[in-house]
């Protein structure tokens, strides 16, 4: 990480509240960096989240007379300053680095956490990491540009459960039999709920599996004795 933006985009990416992380002044520093760690080699803030911060090295003219050697009253106000600052001047930092599609997701987070798309989907949300947070809001703008398709319900689905297998029925093109692969709870079960209903073709019929397949004749992994599901 050598930028505040590195700092703000891991924060994201690690599930700490920004407002958690900290920016402090560095009393050393390299003229080199903007990011002072003690180990230059550290990549992750879930053990720091007091930064410090070489504010000279893109922001002199805003910071030279802040944090002046001659300068010793109002130390603390000066320092609640400077982490508002950088916080300001980090997301000014992400904002310019953000596509259209950013924005785009950015706006529909805001939306779901609001409720705009219903309780039982901001729950869902918030039980999501940061990684199918991102292919939730990449899939509901796929949904908005192309429609509803089975490509993009089998994509989004198999993000969520790794270990997924979808199949159409022989004699039923309209149905689905789903093995997720993974024990039911309620948090997963809340999960397949949701990409059903935003990412499923209403005219499709959906049967669910979890940790337990299904047998298909000749496909000898799925005629286990007591490791398949007999309809």
């Amino acid at each position: 990480m050598n930028y505040i933006w590195d700092v703000l985009l891991k924060a994201y990416n690690e599930g700490i509240p920004r407002e958690n992380i900290k920016f402090l002044p560095a009393a050393v520093y390299s003229p080199y960096m903007e990011i002072a760690f003690t180990d230059v080699n550290t990549n992750s803030l879930l053990e720091e989240t007091a930064i410090e911060i070489n504010p000279y090295y893109r922001f002199y003219e805003i910071f030279k007379d802040l944090f002046h050697v001659d300068l010793e009253e109002s130390k603390e106000l000066r320092e609640v300053l400077f982490d508002i600052v950088i916080h300001y001047l980090g997301e000014l930092d992400l904002k310019q680095g953000l596509t259209k599609q950013e924005f785009y997701k950015r706006f529909i987070m805001t939306d779901i956490m609001k409720g705009l798309y219903g309780e039982k989907l901001r729950e869902t949300a918030e039980d999501l990491n940061s990684y199918e947070v991102n292919s939730l809001l990449n899939s509901m703008i796929t949904l908005y540009s192309t429609g509803t398709s089975l490509h993009l319900f089998k994509k989004i689905t198999r993000t969520m459960f790794k270990n997924s297998i979808i199949y159409v029925s022989q004699d039923n093109p309209k149905e689905l039999l789903i093995y997720l692969g993974e024990y039911i709870n309620e948090k997963s079960k809340k999960k397949i709920d949701m990409i059903i209903n935003l990412f499923l073709p209403i005219n499709m019929k959906v049967d669910l599996y979890w940790e337990k397949h299904f047998g298909i004749l000749g496909v000898e992994e799925t005629m286990k004795i007591n490791e398949i599901v007999i309809n």
